[in-house]
């Protein structure tokens, strides 16, 4: 059978009519006007001539990555090590060979053992099966006269669904020859120490300055569920732990075991700790990617591969406590699970913005690049970015990004005189930095709207030439605002749309993107609320990285001006207080009308927390969004692919045609969730993947175990009939979807709530009445036996009882439904509640201040704290005052109260940002002298405070009043360190935000 396809020529014209004709369409659609009752005239596609949007805003990086030794190449290397005495290079490659290369740039490698073949001892384990990998080496302090190294390497079971060997991890002694080059001895192996094999193994090696070494350790698990083992935060096992170990003494014999191979060193934290294993010097790791001593100093620095929210910098000290799993950085996970010790803040906390696997580095110590020394250099092995971060104490005082994206960096190592080297993974090269001279900034990037080249007339809002709009399926929710969305391809350049989703080369070579970009593509869209312009946001594409930036809109509508890449916000009058776009939403009045409303312009980190390579950047421009029918009958997907906006690809590489009629249909779709035609179910999973699913996906920032893809099974989904791990607000029995009762589900009272915990957390600070109702409906109708809740308004007080009738209520009052005079007085009794969820309900609709300022509530925004003048006389009225009451825990000179840090000379030390984090968020970052621990008393009682003394005849605490509480230790059944501040986050949340920048002023001038 022959299949008979119109010339390329006659495609390429017709279908180029087409586009243009289904794109001036699309134009009036995009405003919601009326749908036109014929199509438009057919014009030729016009190619985007007039792009400025190229390069970035932001100065280039100062280093550019180079090859350091031309002749090498291995296979996935993993760890990079070298040999005092020995002018050496050591690399480990993945599978367990390890080879060597002197310190020259034209330098070839030496074989110095291959695991996989000469390894003697695999037969001690019976259900091993060979060597899985080598992650660590490092070679003893007194090398040049006992010639020992030592290597971790994993083994792999023979039986393939056993998930753990339990002693599959090995930490062995080996003999080095004398040679040139030299080689390790296999048959000299003696086994040192063994630890469960998993999918987080750590295993890097280091000597310490203490001639100790060290051995890091992972949770020995794959990424979900988190930390199954429940290992993180116990320190009865070597896993998630940095040990410590005396390789020159052997042990002493240990009950049955047999004589150790090692020693514990005396000094190890916890080995007069019932039921520790002595060898753990610090715990609470995940993942512990890379660690090293710096030269200088001895401290030693660990990167930790983090879960699906941040990555973690850690100091690690004696006794340490990271946080894994009962936190992921600030996060909390698993917050019942504490160890013995209070959890110590990371120094630095990487967000999966910009980092998605950290890689540890080293302290720059090296004479080459002067402006480097003392700086840590790390990197990540997702994102591909490099930085160098300085410190004052525990906190960050810089951290510039070093070289832009180039090579999967998954170790760093360095010379004898510190001069860094580093690893990628795909290439398996060595690579160091050298200077970037040639790098230019782009000084002439758009800083106003009508300079990127994106619209003839930006006044009358009219796109340039060869820009297409385009319309989606399902609309995000954006506080009321109306989206127009645009494609921008320069030239006549097109997305190539593959059949099977394909890695984009240089970018992230682990996922694959169904949609590939061309060079300098822009997408846009311009949000409007109450029919003006806000603003217009584009995500551009350089080949290599999405960036996005946003253009606020001036008041007069005649430009819009480039955001700054920390973002702002603008403060204008809502016209209604439910700033729905639907007409017959907009026609109705409700509290808040005429009130004050801020809009956020989101910081350019921000923006990529969506736009993120897990959600394939283009939330916007997927096929399931793109394919829909316009009134004419033609389909915008099929549209796009006929004039060659669009040029599809078949899983073997090979072109494909056009999509038509038949072909589109195949494609797999959204619906639109207001669209009442369509199945409820279809339309809630199309509701929650447009505003949730970004985040909640495998790998997408979201801090629970949640997949919200409308392309997840109920069951993948996690959520029906599942309890919550943040939190459940007080709700009785709740789930984070409870089938049948959308007032005990987490995830619609997160949608109905104001501030602090409310979802979605970017882009949104009001609920979605029309979004609420639509999951109210699809959870209600997932059991319908289920008694549903009464709602009694004829009694306030009884509102406010439980979480779900307030819940209820709130509804009422954001649709517009309750009576004026029942609406007063329950917004009156709710105006006296104390802060938290059921609160946080009605915080929106809540009369403002007596002069209209704004309170800074339970989810403050820094950015308008820092961009207020503060004035330090009346901040500090209002630390001493009975309101905020600061001295009951802090002193300052000879005022106040020794329970919390001295603020004396807070100023000197801190810097204004570091200042308002502790004030806004006192739990994020405790000083550990300052970690408050929970007692529980033979008598019942539980109570908080700070340890003041421990010994085997007493107890004391100093409670959050500075009273000092004592107990026999005999009466204390547990102590056990609280993961939260003695401050109580939210305390300050009735203050304005004036007057939180007047207390920040006052705390900044205490020098």
């Amino acid at each position: 059978m022959s299949i008979c396809l119109p010339s390329p020529r006659t495609l390429c014209v017709s279908s180029m009519l087409l586009l243009a004709a289904l794109s001036t369409w699309l134009m009036s659609w995009q405003a919601e006007s009326a749908e036109p009752k014929a199509a438009p005239a057919k014009e030729a596609r016009k190619p985007w001539l007039t792009s400025r949007v190229v390069g970035s805003p932001e100065p280039p990086p100062p280093f550019k990555v180079v090859r350091a030794f031309p002749n090498l190449r291995f296979e996935h290397p993993l760890l990079m090590a070298r040999t005092p005495g020995i002018d050496r290079l050591f690399v480990g490659e993945q599978a367990g060979v390890i080879r060597s290369f002197p310190d020259k740039p034209d330098a070839t490698a030496d074989l110095f053992i291959d695991l996989r073949k000469e390894l003697k001892t695999l037969h001690l384990l019976p259900q091993a099966k060979d060597v899985e990998a080598v992650y660590g080496l490092a070679f003893h302090p007194k090398f040049e006269q006992n010639r020992h190294c030592f290597i971790c390497y994993t083994l792999r079971g023979k039986d393939t669904k056993q998930r753990n060997l339990a002693d599959g991890t090995r930490v062995s002694r080996f003999l080095v020859t004398k040679t040139d080059p030299p080689r390790a001895d296999p048959a000299s192996e003696e086994i040192v120490l063994t630890f469960p094999q998993g999918g987080h193994n750590g295993g890097d090696l280091h000597f310490g300055p203490d001639g100790m070494l060290y051995i890091s350790s992972g949770d020995a698990a794959n990424p979900n569920p988190p930390d199954p083992l429940n290992t993180g935060q116990d320190i009865s096992d070597l896993l998630s732990s940095i040990l410590r170990i005396d390789v020159d003494h052997k042990g002493e014999p240990d009950g049955a075991s047999p004589r150790r191979n090692y020693a514990i060193p005396k000094d190890n934290p916890f080995v007069a700790i019932k039921d520790a294993r002595p060898e753990v010097w610090a715990y609470g790791f995940r993942n512990p990617w890379r660690m090293a001593f710096d030269m200088k100093t001895g401290e030693l620095f660990v990167g930790d591969v983090g879960w699906e929210l941040w990555e973690s910098i850690l100091r690690v000290e004696k006794g340490g406590n990271y946080g894994w799993s009962a936190k992921e950085g600030p996060q909390p996970i698993k917050p019942e699970r504490i160890g013995p010790t209070p959890i110590l803040p990371p120094l630095i906390e990487l967000p999966h913005t910009i980092a998605c696997s950290v890689t540890g580095g080293r302290v720059y110590r090296g004479k080459k690049f002067p402006e480097l020394v003392g700086a840590y250099i790390f990197g990540d092995w997702e994102t591909r970015r490099m930085w160098a971060a300085r410190f004052e104490g525990d906190r960050v005082n810089e951290m510039p990004e070093i070289t832009r994206p180039s090579v999967r960096i998954v170790a760093f190592g360095e010379d004898k005189v510190g001069e860094i080297y580093f690893l990628d993974y795909d290439g398996g090269t060595v690579h160091t930095i050298e200077r970037n001279d040639k790098g230019v900034r782009n000084a002439e990037f758009p800083t106003k709207l009508s300079e990127t080249g994106l619209f003839a007339s930006v006044k009358d809002h009219t796109p340039s030439a060869g820009v297409t709009p385009f319309v989606v399926n399902a609309r995000q929710w954006q506080d009321g605002a109306s989206a127009e969305h645009w494609a921008a391809f320069p030239g006549t350049s097109s997305a190539t749309l593959h059949a099977t989703g394909k890695p984009i080369p240089g970018n992230v070579d682990w996922h694959n993107f169904r949609i590939h970009f061309p060079k300098d593509a822009v997408l846009l869209r311009t949000l409007s609320l109450d029919g003006r312009r806000v603003e217009t946001q584009i995500l551009h594409f350089d080949s290599v990285d999405w960036r996005g930036y946003s253009f606020a809109w001036r008041d007069d509508q005649s430009e819009a001006d480039l955001v700054p890449a920390e973002g702002a916000e603008k403060t204008f009058a809502r016209a209604s207080g439910l700033d729905s776009d639907k007409p017959e939403a907009q026609a109705k009045a409700v509290p808040g009308k005429g009130r004050e409303r801020v809009w956020q312009f989101q910081s350019r980190s921000q923006c990529l927390s969506c736009h993120s390579s897990w959600s394939e950047y283009a939330l916007a421009f997927q096929p399931a969004q793109l394919s829909r029918n316009a009134p004419d009958g033609h389909n915008q997907l099929a549209a796009f692919t006929q004039g060659g906006l669009i040029h599809r690809v078949g899983s073997d590489g090979k072109p494909l045609p056009p999509f038509d009629g038949e072909s589109v249909e195949k494609e797999k779709k959204l619906v639109d969730p207001f669209d009442a035609k369509e199945p409820l179910e279809a339309r809630a999973r199309a509701y929650l993947h447009v505003n949730c699913a970004h985040c909640h996906a495998f790998g997408g920032g979201g801090a629970v175990d949640l997949r919200l893809q409308w392309s997840a099974t109920s069951a993948e989904m996690k959520a029906i009939d599942v309890r919550p791990t943040r939190g459940d607000f007080g709700l009785p029995d709740a789930c984070i979807i409870k089938a049948g009762d959308p007032t005990a589900s987490t995830l619609y009272f997160r949608m109905a709530k104001f501030g602090r915990d409310r979802m979605p957390h970017i882009g949104s600070d009001l609920p979605d009445e029309a979004g609420m109702k639509l999951l109210a409906e699809w959870i209600a109708g997932m059991d319908t036996k289920a008694a549903k809740p009464v709602l009694d308004l004829t009694v306030p007080d009884n509102l406010f009882a439980a979480p779900g009738s307030a819940l209820l209520a709130a509804r009422l009052i954001g649709r517009g439904e309750m009576k004026t005079s029942d609406q007063k007085r329950v917004l009156a009794a709710a105006a006296k509640l104390q802060p938290g969820p059921v609160r946080d309900l009605f915080e929106g609709y809540l009369p403002q201040g007596e002069k209209g300022e704004r309170k800074l509530g339970q989810n403050p925004r820094p950015a308008s704290i820092l961009g207020l003048k503060g004035d330090a006389e009346r901040g500090q009225k209002l630390f001493w005052s009975k309101a905020v009451n600061c001295g009951s825990c802090h002193k300052v000179g000879d005022q106040g109260t020794t329970v919390g840090p001295d603020l004396s000379l807070i100023g000197k030390t801190r810097s204004r940002p570091d200042l308002l984090e502790s004030i806004l968020e006192p739990s994020r970052r405790i000083e550990p002298k300052f970690a408050a621990y929970v007692a529980r008393i033979a008598d019942g009682r539980t109570i908080t405070g700070l340890v003041v003394n421990r010994d085997d005849k007493q107890l004391v605490l100093r409670d959050e009043k500075g009273k000092d509480l004592t107990f026999a230790a005999a009466d204390v059944e547990e102590l056990r360190p609280s993961r939260t501040s003695l401050m109580p986050d939210g305390q300050l949340a009735g203050i304005t935000i004036q007057e939180a920048a007047d207390l920040l002023e006052y705390l900044a001038n205490r020098k």
